[in-house]
C-alpha cells in the first residue's frame, strides 16, 4: 500500500469485520495532512493492512503488539487491498472463545509456513472440545505465540533452525498417533488424541530454554525444560480438571514418567507413555542423522554434536542375478 497516495474519502468498499493480531503499527500523515495509523492486521490465514484515521476514529491507548483486537470497516482497493478501520476495541475472551482456536496465531510469524498450517488443521481436526480449549489455553498467549512459531527445539543439536520447536512438537504428535494406530487400533478416540496433544505441547518449556537465534537462557541453565512445561500448562490443567479430570490426569502422567529415568519417580503405567518417549526420541535422532549427512554425500560414519551416526555404503552392490533361484 502507497502510504502517500491514501485518503480518508477514497472510494466506498465492501464491509469488512474480523479478529486479529497486531503485528505491526505505524504512523502517517495522507496527502491532506490528515494523521493516520497503519495497522498489520495478523491471524492464522495471513496478514492484512488496517488503517486508523486518528481524527475519526479512536486507538485505544492499551493496543500494543500481538494484542487481540475486534476490526470494523470497509475493505478498500488503490493499489493494494487494505481496510478502512471504523472501529477497533480491545478483544474479550468471548469474542477469543468464539472464533476458532488458533485463528488469532499470525502465520506470519512463523519461518515453517507448511508447519503452521498443518498445526492450525491438526488441532482444529480434534474432536475434543476440551482438548481444543486446553490448547487454546496453553498457546493463545502474547507471551508465547511468538517463542513457539519461531523458536529452536535444541542450541546446537536436533532441529536447531527457526521454527524448528514447532516442526519437532508436530513430529512427535504425529509419530504418537502413527504408534497407536499400528500397535493398538482399538484404542479409543480420546485417549489418541490425548496422546497428539501431549506429543504437540511436551517440549513447549523450551520457549523459555532459548531465545530466537538458539542461545540458551539463563533459566535454561538452572531448571529443566520438563519442569517449565508443566508451568506453563499448569492453567490449562487447572481448567481442565474441572471439565475432564482423567485426561488432565493423563497428560500430567505422560509428561511427567515419558523419559528413560522417570525423572519424577513414577514408572509409565500406560502405553502412550512409551510412545510419547520413542516418538520424542526418534524425530530428535531422524533430525541429527540428517544433519551429519547433510553435506555429504559420502556415507560411513559421521559425528553430529556428541554422538556419531554411521550409514552403510552402497557402492559395493553388485547387479541382481535374476536366474538365481529364491
Amino acid at each position: 500500500m502507497n502510504a502517500h497516495n491514501l485518503t480518508l474519502n477514497s472510494q466506498r468498499g465492501k464491509p469488512f469485520n474480523g479478529v486479529f493480531r497486531i503485528t505491526g503499527r505505524v504512523a502517517h500523515f495522507d496527502e491532506l495532512g490528515e494523521p493516520y495509523v497503519r495497522l498489520r492486521l495478523s491471524c492464522s490465514q495471513g496478514d492484512r493492512v488496517g488503517v486508523v484515521w486518528l481524527n475519526r476514529t479512536e486507538l485505544p491507548d492499551t493496543i500494543g503488539h500481538l494484542s487481540l483486537v475486534s476490526v470494523h470497516g470497509e475493505l478498500r482497493s488503490q493499489s493494494d487491498p487494505w481496510v478502512r478501520i471504523d472501529q477497533i476495541d480491545m478483544a474479550d475472551r468471548d469474542t477469543l472463545t468464539a472464533i476458532d482456536v488458533l485463528r488469532s496465531l499470525p502465520r506470519s510469524y512463523c519461518p515453517q509456513p507448511g508447519s503452521f498450517d498443518e498445526l492450525v488443521r491438526s488441532v482444529n481436526a480434534l474432536n475434543s472440545e476440551h482438548l481444543k480449549t486446553f490448547i487454546r489455553l496453553v498457546l493463545e498467549r502474547r507471551d508465547r505465540i511468538e517463542p513457539f512459531l519461531r523458536f529452536p527445539a535444541s542450541e546446537r543439536y536436533h532441529h536447531n533452525h527457526p521454527g524448528g520447536l514447532l516442526v519437532h512438537s508436530l513430529e512427535v504428535a504425529n509419530n504418537v498417533v502413527q504408534m497407536i494406530e499400528l500397535n493398538e487400533p482399538t484404542m479409543p478416540l480420546l485417549q489418541k488424541e490425548t496422546g497428539f496433544v501431549a506429543g504437540l505441547l511436551h517440549d513447549i518449556g523450551k520457549i523459555y530454554s532459548f531465545d530466537a537465534l538458539g542461545r540458551r537462557s539463563t533459566q535454561s541453565q538452572l531448571v529443566e525444560h520438563d519442569a517449565l512445561t508443566l508451568e506453563l500448562c499448569a492453567a490449562g490443567l487447572a481448567w481442565l480438571d474441572r471439565h475432564d479430570n482423567q485426561t488432565a490426569i493423563t497428560l500430567r502422567h505422560l509428561w511427567t514418567c515419558a523419559s528413560p529415568g522417570a525423572r519424577y519417580g513414577y514408572q509409565p503405567m500406560m502405553t502412550l507413555a512409551r510412545y510419547l518417549r520413542d516418538a520424542d526420541g526418534q524425530s530428535a535422532m531422524a533430525d541429527n542423522q540428517r544433519q551429519a549427512f547433510r553435506y555429504s554425500s559420502k556415507r560411513g560414519f559421521r559425528r553430529q554434536g556428541q554422538n556419531r551416526y554411521w550409514q552403510p555404503e552402497t557402492d559395493h552392490l553388485l547387479p541382481m542375478d535374476k536366474s538365481n533361484d529364491l
